[in-house]
């Protein structure tokens, strides 16, 4: 099994187009191949050829693809081929570092219904993908338990029905509630390293 923070930093490293970092992501545990998008297809959609040049180097998977060519280059021409147009803006950080310190602040001392009470819902999905991506598993666990309550009921009523839902989920929610404030990993901390770690690799 794949190490989820080294992962997290195979993508940021993907992202910044660091071959030094890609290759110790690597070594360190990531799986070339993780997740829905996966790092080569991240870099084809950012056209940067010479990080898709190092995943395809290093093994990654172009089963999805159909290529009918042979060769290194040749492969890293064809994927090339449906990179995105280089002319788009950079990438934003996918860490919204100021929301993830506010969130974490307010589920550990208030728990998951202080966010609803400050109208604040719509945010919890940019929260749960900070999370991710520092590799706060087990706060993203919870955080995903409870949007699992959330959600279908944002669905159905949107805000209007977050007042009820409070009332009708305060166990469930005062149980994941204590489970955060329990959680033995910090975001703050993961945060920080993470925040340390893109700044290295954007020099």
């Amino acid at each position: 099994m794949s190490d989820p923070f080294a992962n997290a930093q195979l993508e940021l490293a993907v992202r910044v187009g660091s071959r030094d970092a890609i290759v110790e992501a690597i070594e360190e545990g990531a799986d070339i191949d993780f997740g829905e998008s996966s790092p080569l297809i991240i870099a084809i959609m950012a056209g940067d050829r010479a990080t898709i040049s190092t995943l395809v180097e290093l093994g990654a998977d172009l089963s999805c693809f159909e290529l009918r060519v042979d060769g290194h280059d040749a492969v890293v021409d064809a994927l090339m081929a449906g990179a995105a147009s280089g002319d788009e803006a950079p990438e934003e950080d996918p860490v919204d570092a100021k929301l993830v310190r506010a969130f974490d602040k307010m589920l550990r001392t208030k728990g998951f219904g202080e966010p609803i009470k400050k109208q604040r819902a719509s945010e919890f999905a940019a929260f749960a993908e900070g999370l991710k991506w520092i590799a706060a598993e087990e706060c993203l666990g919870i955080t995903h338990e409870f949007l699992a309550l959330l959600d279908p009921v944002r669905a159905a009523s949107g805000d209007a029905g977050l007042g009820s839902f409070l009332e009708d989920e305060a166990e469930a929610i005062a149980a994941l509630s204590e489970r955060y404030a329990a959680a033995e990993e910090a975001p703050t901390e993961l945060l920080k390293d993470y925040l340390k770690e893109r700044k290295k690799l954007a020099k």
